[in-house]
């Protein structure tokens, strides 16, 4: 070390001071090892050419711009920076690699890992790298070595034997190709993309692959430059100044959006609210694994778009294409909130023919998210090399990048419900009311609602009892776990029920939200309208007199099937029958498709809101392949009864052959059809879709109706 002038130690010594003890104060600095490293390392001497006072301003510090002025290279901001150290665990004796130079990060490093350690910092740009060289030199830290190279890959002679045991990346990165480069135990931080948002994130090597642990920090850095820079796969939807970018997906066509944003979208509420000041990038990550076809949206500023309430500049929204159509996530502000900041409700707007649907499907999966996960504190995240046998690639919430595969678990966080009796027997049942958007109006329910994030199960329910009733029960315990699925037998959400006594009349209770408190006996359940997980909790607790949580701690399950409604009904699909010169068009399906990855099928689809079958298969085509053919050239060929094995529901399966047409069939729909081709009938490919095989050699017979599965 160096000991710097003492006017220059005058002038930013208080300054410095600042800095650190406004870190501390905020949260940031929660060690006394990066404490003691940002009060000892001087900011200004890596940005000389900024007053001493911007230097320590808790804001980033641009060193080089593009000409057309974007940033290149920076100081990033302090508090940042903070948080990335602190994940990172720095030990002295460590060995660390900075991926993305300037200086200043790795004179703290350099503090932090003490004469013992190592610290190589990298960079593309020779002019970053000179200049970090000098800074550090005159600085006092000139033992930190200082690579200019490529960092999607490294030099052989930087990595030492066995690892560095911290990278460090202070750039945007696409994809994290450095899991070899780290030593096992080691750690991993890093600001890494999916779909266009930015997490830094902390991550642990163990078994060859890494695993996060620490919550996501929303951040934004400069761009990786070299091999390592990604492709935002962006299109522009035609004369609107919308656009769409795919980096973690395929990218979908646009032309076709252009007449749904000439027209007011629908509107799908979710009655799912956030803060003015309250980020929701959780959600959006969640989103743009569980829907099909997610990508971003943004506007030029200045367009004619049609999109109402258009997302900020530098945050583009989270948006779905489904054909002709497209949802996007949205907010309506509905109150000043508690705080003056606004209270905004979730919304989902819907443009397009197919609008509607496609924004209720994205509204359910922000309810779903709401229900289940919102009180996690983060998700985990697991990144394996791609050559390794990492996760399924049909896992929903996987992201397939050029070096590595990253899977997104997303915890289970229950929420909560009071499941209160007295000493005759009774229980204490709440009137949901029938005019709010909230889950289950206008049934008998338990006491109870959502865990909020940080809290534990145990916490929510007692707050929840004060919220509700101004009640504390002494004696909660917990019961049973109720999981809900759908008619399906998909999970749909998890509550978590403690049982408490209460001897109090109904009448005397307080209820500060819903409509009526009632004790009932449970042989009174029939006759109400009641929620159909309390009905199966009353049942148990009646019918097991009060199971209690085994010695592991894990409570008993109550599972409870949401019922269908249907009267023996089934699914109606179109199939189209398209037959040139003895050969039939059949399109592969995409490798990631839901149904039939990677195999042959006809143009087909379900039909959608009470339209007839034979309206479905012209849209089905149009949407498939742009043929336009009218329903009255269409004639019924062929109907096929279908019964999966273990399905409860039948699928009606109506084939339609055209009298004429005209043109080429298009791909209009690469996440669902990689690819269209003619293949002669007598000789059809593999692998096919088994009922598409039975269909079309009944067709060849003369067969009308072909029953498959029922025996």
């Amino acid at each position: 070390m160096t000991t710097p002038p003492a006017t220059e130690l005058d002038e930013a010594s208080e300054p410095r001071r600042r800095l650190a003890d406004q870190l501390h104060a905020a949260g940031h600095i929660r060690t006394t090892a990066v404490e003691n490293a940002f009060r000892t390392v001087p900011r200004h001497a890596f940005a000389p050419d900024v007053p001493v006072h911007k230097a320590y301003a808790n804001d980033i510090i641009p060193t080089r711009h593009t000409a057309d002025g974007r940033i290149i290279s920076s100081v990033s901001a302090p508090w940042l920076q903070v948080d990335m150290l602190e994940a990172a665990r720095i030990q002295p004796g460590h060995r660390v690699l900075e991926i993305g130079s300037g200086g200043y990060n790795a004179a703290l490093i350099a503090e932090l890992v003490g004469p013992t350690g190592s610290v190589t910092t990298l960079d593309i740009d020779p002019a970053v790298t000179d200049h970090a060289a000098r800074f550090l030199a005159e600085a006092g830290y000139g033992r930190v070595r200082v690579v200019t190279a490529d960092a999607e890959h490294l030099p052989t002679d930087i990595v030492p034997d066995g690892g560095f045991d911290t990278i460090l990346v202070t750039v945007d990165t696409w994809d994290l190709p450095w899991i070899d480069a780290v030593a096992d135990g080691g750690r991993l931080v890093a600001p890494l993309r999916l779909h266009q948002y930015t997490w830094a994130i902390g991550f642990t090597k163990r078994d060859g692959a890494l695993d996060s642990d620490e919550p996501l920090i929303v951040c934004g850095f400069v761009a990786m430059q070299g091999a390592g820079a990604w492709n935002a796969n962006r299109r522009t939807v035609p004369g609107t100044g919308v656009h769409l970018s795919w980096e973690d997906g395929t990218p979908l066509p646009v032309d076709q959006l252009a007449p749904a944003l000439t027209r007011e979208p629908v509107v799908a509420h979710t009655h799912v609210t956030v803060g003015g000041q309250e980020p929701f990038d959780a959600l959006t990550l969640y989103l743009a694994g569980a829907l099909p076809g997610f990508c971003r949206l943004s506007v030029d500023p200045d367009g004619d778009n049609g999109v109402l309430n258009p997302p900020p500049r530098h945050w583009p929204g989270a948006a779905t294409v489904r054909g002709a159509s497209l949802a996007r996530l949205a907010t309506e502000r509905i109150s000043d909130g508690d705080d003056g900041n606004g209270l905004h409700e979730l919304v989902v707007h819907g443009y397009g023919p197919h609008g509607d649907l496609a924004a209720q499907e994205m509204a359910e999966q922000v309810q779903h998210w709401q229900r289940n996960h919102r009180a996690a504190l983060c998700p985990r995240i697991t990144v394996h090399p791609l050559a390794d046998d990492g996760p399924a690639t049909d896992d929903p919430h996987l992201f397939v990048k050029k070096h590595t595969r990253v899977a997104i678990d997303w915890p289970i966080v229950p929420g909560t419900a009071a499941l209160l009796t007295d000493d005759e027997g009774r229980y204490l049942l709440h009137l949901r009311s029938a005019n709010k958007p909230i889950w289950r109006p206008g049934q008998w329910a338990l006491l109870g609602g959502n865990t909020e994030q940080g809290e534990t199960c145990g916490e929510a329910i007692v707050r929840e009892l004060d919220e509700e009733i101004g009640l504390a029960i002494p004696d909660l315990a917990g019961f049973v776990t109720l999981d809900t699925l759908d008619a399906s037998g998909s999970f749909k959400d998890r509550v978590r029920v403690y049982h408490g006594t209460l001897n109090t009349p109904a009448h005397e209770i307080e209820l500060r939200e819903g409509i009526q408190l009632r004790w009932t006996r449970i042989e009174e359940i029939a006759e109400m309208t009641m929620d159909p997980g309390t009905a199966a909790v009353l049942r148990a607790h009646h019918n097991t007199h009060q199971p209690r949580g085994r010695r592991d701690g894990t409570l008993p399950v109550v599972e409870v099937r949401e019922p269908r409604d249907h009267r023996s009904r089934s699914i109606i699909g179109a199939h189209l029958v398209l037959i040139r010169d003895g050969a039939v068009l059949l399109g592969k399906r995409h490798p990631s498709s839901a149904f039939a990855p990677s195999t042959w099928h006809l143009p087909a689809g379900h039909r959608e809101n009470m339209e007839s079958a034979v309206t479905c298969m012209v849209r089905e085509t149009e949407e498939e392949t742009g043929l336009h053919i009218p329903e009255s050239d269409l004639s019924l060929v062929h109907v096929l009864d279908r019964l999966d094995p273990g399905s409860p529901t039948p699928r009606v399966q109506f084939f339609f052959a055209p009298s004429r047409w005209a043109g080429e069939p298009l791909v209009h729909e690469p996440e669902c059809c990689a690819e269209w081709r003619w293949w002669p009938l007598d000789a059809l490919p593999g692998p096919i879709v088994e009922y598409t095989r039975v269909a079309l050699a009944a067709i060849s017979r003369g067969t009308l109706y072909t029953p498959m599965g029922w025996s």
